[in-house]
């Protein structure tokens, strides 16, 4: 009986719950920056400098304090059915989008001009505090942004036309 007990509680005190996998990916973009924080439950913070139509992708180590708060943050942040938050004024501002995707959904967001969530702007100024207290190294890797870049880049008109005379 006593083996039962034993093997029972290192089973119990040896199982974790399964821990959540992120896929996170954050955009910027204002008059003077444009880029992308990818973040998917690793210790690394991948960030994609599209400012100026170049595409240079490094990456930094968060600590531990850094990648529980973005954790936290994405286990309760609430993404609600309207997607983007704009207006329809062109105006300069600042735009954040976000995409968090899991195996079966995605949920994102895209607000401007401190339209949308009052929640979602803090979020993003937290991610920019986090993203400016690091120091990146280059690196080669290609992230895909696909998904996110259907959002934040505006499509061509169909019939388009740049008259060239």
């Amino acid at each position: 009986m006593r083996i039962f007990i034993i093997i029972g509680l290192l089973l119990l005190l040896g199982c974790e719950s399964p821990k959540k996998k992120y896929d996170f990916t954050f955009f910027k973009w204002n008059i003077r920056e444009s880029y992308y924080l990818k973040f998917n439950s690793s210790d690394t913070l991948y960030y994609v400098d599209v400012y100026g139509y170049k595409e240079e992708t490094s990456f930094a180590i968060l600590n531990k304090d850094e990648k529980e708060r973005i954790e936290n943050i994405l286990d309760t942040i609430t993404f609600l059915k309207e997607e983007v938050f704009d207006n329809n004024m062109i105006e300069d501002g600042q735009t954040y989008a976000f995409l968090l995707k899991n195996d079966k959904q995605s949920r994102k967001l895209k607000i401007h001009g401190r339209n949308g969530p009052t929640q979602f702007w803090m979020f993003g100024e937290s991610l920019e505090k986090i993203k400016d207290n690091h120091t990146f190294i280059k690196m080669n890797k290609k992230i895909n942004l696909r998904e996110i870049n259907k959002m934040v880049i505006m499509p061509l008109p169909p019939n388009f036309k740049v008259d060239i005379d």
